[in-house]
């Protein structure tokens, strides 16, 4: 008889993840966790290790992960697109882009990281690290501050700056044409600070390229005095903040009121409470906040994180038990607070507030160097929380549940039909106002929907019911998806040619992708499709309901 022998084998160094059963649930999980799990509960036998081993890359470390606040990235280089066909010409184009990296929205993550720091602090309950912590939010503060909360940072300026200087070379024929006359160029934005700064900074670098028309501005481009001001008559809420604008309170938009109904029934429902319940309770999410804060705080205080802190939300902010933003903004109601409630929370706001250093590296390069946020993070720890980021907004604003009827990305219609509507109208000659290009400017909450309503690479598969969404079974990622400045372009091509089609392509990220599976690519082509082709295979997408 061969001797089996058993080893309690600690696999702390390790971050790859491996498929793990949980009640009916199958979860990644990491293979620090697990030798975390067997060193507490039982021992493993080498056999198991090898087979983890040989069913998963453990050699593979995990990066940080920063989900929808990753800086920007071009996806392919300019000079490897497919070309058009012989015969035919570039002849429109339009982008929908989310704005660029910007400072934290409002004081909120910062704010409660310092509050529960401060409490440490009182009760003598920081560890060496931890000391290092405070001082840092502080800085991450001031440069909020001095920023202005919710605004553009100096990477957020140069992000949509970089789209427009390599849209100007992809489509020089079309931006700078041979009679060098000026060019009708179109631009809406939803009206915020950061979207009308993104179409500000985006329109002083194209004009370095191109020259373009200022007439009034709901015809064409009018240059903006202010960055994080703009004319009212570019702003288009109904199409570019349609996850808080009403449609019914518009006649154009009547017939979408429905689709915002619907989504906002859902964004209260006990379904989508119930997911997002089950994935704050998966085992690795409390073991790993517990893991980062015990790196920060004593362990007494972890357990008092997690098991007195009030989860009252009227609770006395004096108490020593209550922490919550409360910024009484005129506009800010109860709903818009932040809190912290148990030690999960307390990790989550830490990791929020970390994911946005990146697109503030300027800034804090201003304050005298990075701020060294990483120090308090492990890439395993951010992967974990990215993944729990990601998945909170694939069941908000993605594609959500297959059982879902679309209900998180229909609101997403009055955009999509406005976009066919342009380019039928290019196609047709039939421009109101003749322009070469529209360009819209919005948010993560636009370009998410947007991007699932198009079942586009990405975010074409929903969640089975009785799945839960995880980095195993789904491809959507935040990092892809919207990070700062994510953009969706589609260009149009005409042909002289008799009885010629037109053709459309769509880049995500500046990336040549396929659309709609079902959706029947131009003959010879791998990325172009006919105009007609795509209105037919869009049909369901561009009815109101």
């Amino acid at each position: 008889m061969c001797k089996i022998h058993f080893y309690a084998i600690r696999l702390s160094h390790l971050v790859a993840t491996v498929p793990f059963f949980f009640g009916n649930r199958t979860i990644p999980v990491s293979l620090s966790f697990l030798g975390r799990f067997m060193n507490r509960y039982s021992l493993i036998t080498s056999a198991t290790i090898a087979l983890l081993s040989a069913s998963s890359s453990f050699a593979q470390f995990v990066e940080y992960q920063y989900s929808s606040k990753a800086i920007y990235v071009p996806k392919q280089d300019l000079n490897s697109y497919e070309a058009a066909p012989d015969g035919y010409d570039i002849a429109y184009t339009q982008l929908v882009e989310r704005h660029g990296a910007r400072a934290l929205s409002s004081p909120k993550y910062d704010i409660l990281t310092k509050q529960v720091w401060t409490l440490a602090k009182q009760r003598g309950q920081l560890t060496e690290l931890g000391e290092k912590l405070g001082p840092i939010t502080d800085q991450v503060t001031a440069a909020n501050k001095t920023l202005g909360y919710g605004l553009l940072t100096k990477i957020g300026e140069e992000e949509p700056s970089g789209i427009a200087t390599r849209m100007a070379e992809r489509l020089s024929p079309l931006m700078r044409n041979a009679s060098q006359q000026p060019v009708c160029i179109q631009v809406q934005t939803s009206g915020k600070a950061r979207a009308n700064q993104t179409a500000h900074f985006f329109m002083q670098s194209l004009v370095k390229d191109v020259n373009y028309v200022s007439d009034d501005a709901v015809q064409c481009y009018q240059a903006q005095t202010q960055a994080n001001k703009i004319d009212k008559k570019m702003v288009n809420k109904y199409e570019l903040y349609f996850h808080k604008t009403n449609p019914a309170k518009n006649a154009n938009y009547q017939e979408y009121k429905d689709n915002y109904k619907a989504y906002k029934t859902f964004k209260k429902s006990d379904k989508l409470e119930a997911a997002l319940d089950e994935l704050a309770r998966l085992p690795q999410t409390k073991l790993l906040a517990r893991e980062m804060l015990e790196r920060i705080y004593t362990k007494e205080f972890v357990d008092f994180l997690e098991h007195q802190i009030s989860d009252d939300k009227s609770c006395d902010v004096s108490a020593g038990n209550c922490f919550k933003t409360n910024t009484r903004r005129p506009d800010e109601t109860e709903d818009d607070w932040k809190y912290v409630q148990n030690e999960v929370d307390a990790a989550s706001k830490l990791y929020n507030m970390f994911i946005i250093a990146p697109g503030m590296l300027r800034e804090a390069q201003a304050q005298g160097g990075e701020w060294g946020l990483k120090q308090f993070i492990t890439p395993e720890e951010s992967a974990w929380f990215a993944y729990q980021s990601d998945a909170e907004d694939f069941y908000e604003k993605g594609p959500s549940f297959a059982d879902g009827h679309g209900v998180t990305y229909n609101i997403a219609k009055p955009l999509l039909k406005d976009m066919f509507n342009e380019m039928d109208a290019v196609a047709n000659d039939r421009q109101a106002v003749k322009h070469v290009a529209k360009l819209r400017f919005a948010h993560a909450e636009q370009i998410m929907p947007l991007a699932a309503l198009l079942h586009v690479e990405g975010s074409q598969k929903s969640a089975a019911p009785d799945e839960l969404y995880s980095q195993q079974n789904n491809v959507w990622r935040g990092g892809w998806v919207t990070p700062y400045s994510a953009n969706i372009q589609w260009d149009l091509f005409k042909s002289k040619k008799p009885n010629s089609v037109t053709l459309v392509k769509m880049l995500y990220n500046e990336k040549e992708i396929g659309l709609k599976d079902d959706c029947e690519v131009f003959p010879g082509t791998q990325y172009f499709y006919s105009l007609s082709e795509l209105e037919r295979c869009y049909r369901d997408e561009l009815s109101p309901h």
